[in-house]
């Protein structure tokens, strides 16, 4: 793996359709009045202003993306002046693959999350934050790393544990950092606050970082792999923890999302990531009732694809794209 600056391809964005009409438009009328210097210079300053405006989207976003069974989060602040993406997605491997396997499977970032990073101008990530060790989490590591610099990872103490993640994190060269309670991510007008994991872990489910934070007014919670005995342990630290939207831990499994902690944090929005008809049935029915009892209005990347949220004047407008 390799951190060399000319590794790396040369992201210009995705222009939107608005904006890929504006361009034609400016590039024909730039075409025809190349002759009059003071007229093919401003247009050249549109041009330049369009294409800054793709490489550096305007308005900030959330993006839970959809990356079938697993997880992928990406923050994106006005201008891209930071970012933050939150777990990479990745295939669950159920037995040991053989050599042509190897050679033959893709990882899914490739059609998901890296096309997607790259249509939103994105050719580096300030920071990655490695929730846990599940290859559905940080699977996609180094393909996503192989096309897109990373400065700083984030992880929990307990998943330096295990020693094939302790030997895939050193293959990205990036600078490792220990998640701790109370550490905050800028972003936005704000930040995100790592909540938990409270004591060192085995790096799996109960060993999520849980992250939240009050961005431009809005209350997110975003849990990992959480389970229910995390979910009462963060409960206990932060008994008063009031949440607008919750990324559902573990893709809205029945070993999640307990009622008792729905019922204390009350969340307006619940965003699940899950593969259509994955083998494990997430979400599970359980889990769906008790957000109907309790009124979350409920977006799954199933049904949905990737789940947007973008800063509209004083609030965040939700979109999704299939």
């Amino acid at each position: 793996m390799t951190d060399s600056w000319w590794h790396y391809p040369l992201v210009l964005g995705k222009p939107t359709a608005l904006v890929f009409l504006v361009t034609l438009v400016v590039t024909g009328f730039l075409i025809d009045h190349w002759r009059n210097r003071k007229v093919s210079a401003r247009l050249a300053i549109i041009l330049m202003g369009l294409f800054f405006i793709t490489k550096n989207p305007p308005t900030p976003s959330i993006t839970m993306v959809d990356v079938g069974q697993g997880d992928s989060i990406f923050l994106q602040d006005k201008f891209n002046r930071r970012n933050i993406l939150i777990d990479t997605g990745g295939r669950i491997e159920l037995g040991k693959k053989k050599k042509w396997q190897e050679r033959k499977i893709a990882a899914p970032a490739e059609k998901t999350l890296i096309p997607y990073l790259k249509s939103r101008g994105v050719g580096q990530i300030d920071t990655l934050v490695l929730t846990h060790t599940h290859e559905d989490h940080m699977g996609d590591l180094l393909a996503v790393i192989d096309q897109i610099k990373v400065k700083n990872i984030i992880v929990s103490q307990g998943s330096l544990n295990n020693a094939q993640f302790v030997k895939l994190l050193k293959q990205t060269r990036a600078k490792v950092q220990v998640a701790k309670v109370g550490q905050r991510l800028k972003i936005f007008d704000s930040y995100l606050e790592v909540l938990y994991p409270l004591t060192p872990g085995d790096g799996k489910n109960n060993d999520s970082i849980v992250l939240y934070g009050k961005l431009y007014g809005t209350k997110f919670l975003l849990t990992g792999d959480l389970e229910e005995t995390g979910e009462r342990e963060l409960l206990t630290r932060y008994p008063n923890l009031s949440v607008d939207v919750l990324k559902v831990g573990h893709h809205g499994s029945k070993t999640s999302s307990s009622e008792s902690f729905i019922e204390a944090i009350r969340p307006k929005v619940g965003l699940i990531s899950c593969g259509l008809d994955n083998r494990y049935g997430h979400p599970n029915m359980e889990t769906l009732t008790t957000f109907q009892k309790y009124e979350v209005q409920t977006f799954r990347t199933d049904y949905h694809g990737a789940i947007k949220f973008k800063k509209n004047s004083k609030f965040w407008h939700i979109s999704t794209v299939k």
